[in-house]
């Protein structure tokens, strides 16, 4: 089993870290491969320019090949093109307590969700003809956390992909010329790989297992995305303290 963690400067631009200095961004994704243990074989997939930053804390660095930037969760899903069997991509600020409990089925993620903000979006996707597309869009109103994604079905997995990448075009043809919400830096990303994660599951009638059942307390994992994003900024400001001593 894998481990895999996506960092990328330039395809962080504009969303919830345009704002977050990337010394505190890397120091995160390292201390989020650190607490991961040596459970699993650890590969990170980064660009040419961030390639040294992570060498000596995974077992693994693959190049990502440059590509159109559409959603924050593209880069989730171009492993999940390149990689096969079994393996679970991780976010760099999600923090494992304790070793990474394998689902007993074959896909699991984080856990599921109602996001208004995915909802709004939706709407808009709908008003463009999203369901030309994506026929089986909008079968219920939840949202999938993509923190942890588990995959040892490579079947259903290539077909997550190529469904996601009908989403991908549409949005660039339909919606970003009009709204401009990537320029914008808004998170779009919410509907297009989180709410649409739901729907595909929902439409092939996939129960996956959710790694956040039994963690209320974070006694397996704690995630620092959204509003708890600087929960660690101190820490990261001591070390670099003592770094300058």
């Amino acid at each position: 089993m894998k481990l895999i963690w996506t960092y990328s400067k330039s395809w962080k631009k504009g969303f919830k870290n345009n704002h977050i200095d990337y010394g505190y961004v890397e120091y995160l994704y390292k201390k989020s491969i650190l607490d991961a243990g040596n459970q699993f074989k650890k590969i990170i997939y980064t660009d040419k320019e961030s390639k040294d930053i992570f060498r000596d804390y995974v077992d693994e660095v693959k190049i990502i090949e440059p590509r159109e930037f559409v959603f924050l969760a593209d880069l989730k899903f171009y492993v999940l093109e390149k990689e096969h069997g079994e393996f679970c991509c991780i976010d760099g600020d999600l923090f494992l307590k304790r070793d990474l409990e394998i689902p007993p089925s074959d896909i699991g993620f984080e856990l599921e969700f109602k996001d208004s903000i995915a909802l709004e979006y939706s709407e808009i996707f709908v008003k463009h003809g999203i369901h030309k597309i994506i026929p089986y869009w909008g079968l219920n109103k939840f949202s999938i956390n993509l923190g942890l994604m588990y995959f040892n079905n490579d079947e259903i997995k290539n077909e997550l992909v190529s469904e996601f990448k009908k989403v991908q075009k549409f949005y660039l043809k339909k919606i970003e010329p009009t709204y401009n919400y990537n320029q914008e830096g808004k998170q779009v990303s919410v509907c297009g790989s989180q709410y649409f994660t739901s729907q595909f599951l929902e439409h092939r009638g996939i129960k996956p297992d959710f790694f956040n059942d039994g963690n209320e307390n974070f006694e397996k994992f704690f995630h620092i995305g959204g509003p708890k994003k600087m929960f660690y900024h101190r820490e990261y400001l001591r070390t670099q303290k003592k770094s300058t001593i």
